[in-house]
């Protein structure tokens, strides 16, 4: 073999080895609300809302950004934070749920009966425990306030970006 075909078969083996690694990959959109944006920030265009749920084919990742395909054929960019390597598992709305379900990378498990204790305030154990280390009953009113507060979708939205948390992080 002549010693120019050896850096031709070189550079095709790599461009071989360079097509495997940049193979689509498929992930699961793992957050109600998550939006397909016209460039990789948060304050972009939306072009679509995707349901939970919706699988799609990663194209590129800048930062913390994929650029996407849905099954319809949209193309646009999603935070990472977004999606998921696993499609999420489908409950009805009326079951328990695990409340850490959409996070993506969490180590987080909630029980149902856990959940459901934690919606009405403390459970019983830790109210005995507070009484036992004589916790002021402010704090359990304290407590039950929060636990009451509902927030919208908009709030949260507002309240990310005021933090620059998740896809607003700089």
């Amino acid at each position: 073999m002549k010693r120019h075909h050896i850096p031709a078969m070189v550079w095709v083996i790599l461009g071989l080895c360079c097509t495997w690694v940049h193979a689509q990959t498929t992930l699961w959109v793992s957050s109600e609300g998550s939006k397909l944006k016209s460039e990789h920030t948060a304050v972009s265009e939306t072009l679509k809302t995707l349901p939970m749920g919706t699988e799609v084919s990663v194209l590129k990742t800048e930062d913390r950004w994929h650029y996407i395909r849905t099954p319809s054929g949209e193309e646009g960019w999603m935070y990472r934070g977004r999606l998921s390597d696993s499609p999420p598992e489908t409950q009805a709305a009326d079951e328990g749920t695990d409340l850490f379900a959409g996070l993506t990378g969490s180590g987080i498990q909630a029980d149902e009966a856990d959940t459901a204790r934690s919606i009405r305030g403390l459970s019983k154990e830790t109210e005995t425990y507070a009484k036992r280390q004589n916790t002021p009953e402010k704090y359990q009113e304290a407590l039950d306030q929060v636990l009451a507060m509902r927030i919208t979708e908009k709030q949260l939205q507002a309240f990310l970006k005021a933090g620059q948390i998740g896809e607003y992080a700089k």
